[in-house]
């Protein structure tokens, strides 16, 4: 087996013979720049995401980007004639005279203005498909409302498409292998997503859904929550004047609808949305289990299940601004979440022991059931100097949580022996406030200094009881005083950063951060139950360093860590007994995490048109939660988290985005990693190498018809104690735009050469050994209709600013 250091090399050298062959497609001393920046005429302010064409003096387009956050474009050509044109919804388009471009000299065209106008949306004519995948500063940007296939399913069918990131066939999401993310909502923390991720990634629906933004080393800006990275989700489409959409879908397995207005006149803006979503969830599993005792056979269980789930869910949002002036900008924002999940199962049970042998069937029906509602209310003011800017935002979110079982077990004539009911009803409250300030260090903004302060606090309390016959088969349910009981939790984050930000000489970049959290948290119970309480105190630094080669080629060192802290559900001591042989309960002793992380990264972009970003990644954590099973000498397995093992990984990705022509768009992306587990207290240790591919691809047909292609494959991946087999699935989608492109029909056909997809989760032991095959039904039609209606009026959008700073103005020396 290759040796740590050995891996390490080739990974490196894998990376950079990839950059050297994609920086010898075309000579770069061939090549020039035509540079410019586009200004709103109005506000004087630079616009982002305006579409800029080049073409030949003769109309052909050859390349086509999208404008920066500072307003920024940069096109490498050779010598020759060209046009350049640029569009914005809402503005008159704009086309340069005729550019002349000489060997060896770069044309700088200066700011150019494009000028607001008022005009109804069916006038919109879009002329090229927008990138779907892009390149900017420390994140990578799926823009998803690109993508047709995205007119129906979830937020998790359209993570699924995102680079890095990985969705399997039970919904879990991962990023570089590892399911401890951070996931944000349109650039704020949410606490819905942070406890229950699949059930609420479900109740967005993917139409509602503006781009995704995948962030794998995170500045001291962010919380040091989610040791694989940020995600962040966005959804807030920002228009002027009075406009709103309408997305139906319909199918086999999803449904959904998704209604949006936004109005926006003089000083305020107004946004309203509402989605509701249903999802029908089939899984037919085995498991087949081996226990041992002192390394005999103890025992063999065999249990055949068949679940149906029926999702169910509701989020509605409403946000405001206000505008003072130009300098000052008031928000507030309401959202609030409803999610059911019904599951109904049946279980045939096999156990045969040296002394009994037990077979019965089960039926059993597991309900979760939340409501969820988020306030938000924000203050921004920008100063004279470029880039100073002051924000506060507060946040106030309260739940309540509500799930149950109802277990009954039959002996094979049919004849009920035994059931068991047990109600969980849980609440929080999870009020923060956040301050973030940046100040430049010299007038020209390219020097920053960031900084901020964030306070949060958690309530949570969790009652649970369990009701039985298992004393008097024949009675009723009594309830088990030693199993019921009622838990309340808190838990305060104080944190404050510091990060420093220059633009170096030469085209060098160099950020220099640091982040300390401060934890207390605490909880008790109504038993006797002994209560506990934890203080704890982490630095978190972070560093990067950029390189501007050349207008093709761009390099960069990243280093920072990361932290997971266990949530209540990850402490509470309750025992989900749904399934009597495999009980789930949690650890009151959990400690967070810390994984410290290395990147080197490289971004290219060829005058072709193809776009490439690349990386290598190391990650260490010593202090890991890690799931554990257990088997006792009955056969019944227990299971809940640990600080028990240490982690490493390391891994290399590479992105591809390519326009081939002016109608067809690839999109590509794969990842490789190995990765090691040990717990020197178990004396286990596993570890595994694994890759992941993407791959995205659509095509303009003439009266506008769009197909596309996408699929993903993962071989799997680990765990302390086990391993699970491929994953992988499929997608092909057709759009019809109607109605002057204010409307759209979409048809999208999921796995259909598949009716059920096959998944093996292998888990060892000392005490066990096991296999259980899952057949998840995952082959689905959707139609979908998407309406757009409303005017557009003159003026643009103030910049916005994240709750953490996280759009501050960008470097001068970057470049897509």
């Amino acid at each position: 087996m290759l040796s740590f250091q050995v891996r390490l090399f080739l990974y490196f050298c894998i990376l950079f013979n990839v950059t050297d062959l994609c920086a010898q497609t075309k000579p770069v001393s061939d090549a020039v720049a035509i540079k410019g920046m586009v200004i709103d005429s109005s506000t004087r302010l630079p616009m982002e995401f305006v579409t800029v064409i080049l073409m030949t003096n003769k109309g052909q387009v050859t390349q086509t980007l999208f404008t920066e956050k500072d307003g920024l474009f940069s096109f490498n050509v050779t010598a020759g004639n060209y046009l350049i044109t640029m569009s914005y919804i809402g503005y008159k388009p704009y086309t340069t005279a005729l550019i002349t471009v000489n060997a060896g000299k770069a044309v700088n065209l200066g700011s150019i203005h494009l000028n607001p106008q008022e005009r109804m949306l069916e006038e919109v004519t879009i002329k090229s498909q927008k990138s779907v995948i892009q390149s900017q500063d420390d994140k990578i940007i799926y823009n998803a409302s690109a993508d047709i296939g995205n007119k129906a399913g979830s937020a998790s069918d359209v993570l699924r498409k995102a680079p890095m990131v990985t969705v399997g066939a039970d919904g879990e999401v991962k990023m570089r292998g590892s399911s401890n993310i951070k996931v944000l909502l349109n650039g704020l923390p949410s606490n819905i997503l942070a406890k229950n991720l699949k059930e609420a990634l479900k109740m967005i629906p993917a139409s509602s859904i503006e781009s995704v933004e995948v962030i794998t080393m995170p500045s001291a800006k962010y919380e040091a929550e989610g040791a694989a990275g940020v995600i962040n989700i966005i959804t807030r489409k920002k228009m002027k004047g009075t406009s709103g959409n309408v997305d139906l879908s319909a199918g086999n397995l999803e449904q959904s609808a998704n209604m949006g207005l936004n109005i926006a006149k003089g000083k305020f803006n107004m946004n309203f949305s509402l989605n509701a979503t249903a999802e029908k969830q089939r899984n037919v599993s085995q498991l087949n289990r081996q226990s041992f005792l002192e390394g005999q056979t103890a025992g063999t269980l065999q249990q055949r299940m068949d679940a149906l789930q029926r999702d169910k869910g509701f989020f509605g949002e409403f946000s405001s601004e206000y505008r003072r002036d130009s300098t000052q900008k008031l928000g507030i924002g309401v959202s609030y979440w409803y999610g059911s999940w019904p599951t109904n199962s049946h279980l045939y049970n096999l156990y045969k022991s040296v002394q009994s042998t037990q077979e019965y069937n089960q039926t059993s029906r597991q309900n979760g059931q939340f409501g969820w509602l988020d306030f938000t209310l924000s203050y921004q003011k920008k100063f004279k100097l470029p880039g100073q800017v002051l924000q506060l935002v507060g946040q106030v979110s309260q739940s309540a949580d509500n799930s149950d079982y109802v277990t009954d077990q039959y002996y094979l004539s049919g004849q009920r022996y035994f059931r068991e009911e047990s109600p969980n009803k849980g609440t929080s409250k999870n009020p923060s406030i956040q301050v973030d300030y940046i100040h430049p260090l010299k007038k020209s903004g390219k020097h920053l200094l960031e900084s901020g302060i964030r306070f949060a606090r958690s309530n949570s309390s969790s009652a649970y009881e369990v009701f039985n016959n298992k004393e008097n088969p024949e009675g009723s349910l009594v309830r088990d005083p030693l199993r019921s009981d009622k838990m309340t939790y808190f838990q305060n984050t104080l944190a404050a950063y510091l990060s420093l930000k220059f633009e170096l000489k030469k085209d060098w970049g160099l950020r220099l951060g640091g982040r300390y959290e401060n934890t207390r948290l605490g909880g008790e119970f109504t038993s006797s139950s002994p209560s506990f309480t934890a203080t704890f105190d982490n630095f978190v630094p972070s560093f990067l360093i950029t390189k501007k080669i050349n207008d093709q080629n761009d390099l960069k060192l990243n280093y920072t860590a990361r932290i997971r802290r266990p949530w209540i559900w990850d402490l509470n001591p309750y025992i989900n007994a749904s399934d009597p042989r495999n009980l789930t309960f949690g650890n009151p002793r959990l400690r967070p995490e810390l994984t410290r992380m290395l990147e080197a990264a490289h971004t290219f972009n060829a005058s072709s048109g193809l776009s490439l970003h690349s990386s290598i990644y190391f990650n260490s954590n010593t202090n890991a939660i890690e799931s554990l099973t257990t088997v006792d000498s009955l056969g019944i397995s227990r299971t809940t988290s640990q600080n028990i093992a240490a982690n490493k990984r390391i891994g290399t990705n590479i992105n591809a985005s390519i326009q081939i022509t002016n109608s067809w768009m690839l999109n590509t992306g794969a990842e490789f990693y190995h990765v090691w587990f040990k717990s020197s207290a178990l004396n286990v240790q596993n570890n595994a190498s694994f890759y992941s591919i993407n791959m995205n691809t659509s095509y303009l047909l003439p009266k506008n018809f769009t197909i596309q292609v996408s699929g993903d494959y993962s071989n799997g991946y680990i765990t302390l104690q086990g391993r699970s087999s491929a994953n992988y699935s499929y997608r092909f989608s057709a759009r019809k735009e109607l109605f002057n492109k204010k409307a759209s029909l979409s048809l999208s056909i999921n796995n259909p050469f598949q009716k059920t997809f096959l998944q093996k989760n292998y888990a060892d032991a000392t005490s066990f050994h096991s296999i259980t095959t899952n057949r998840y039904y995952n082959r689905f039609v959707t139609v979908a209709f998407s309406w757009q209606f409303g005017k557009l009026s003159s003026g643009r959008d103030f910049q916005e600013k994240s709750f953490s700073g996280q759009d501050s103005p960008p470097s001068r020396n970057r470049r897509k």
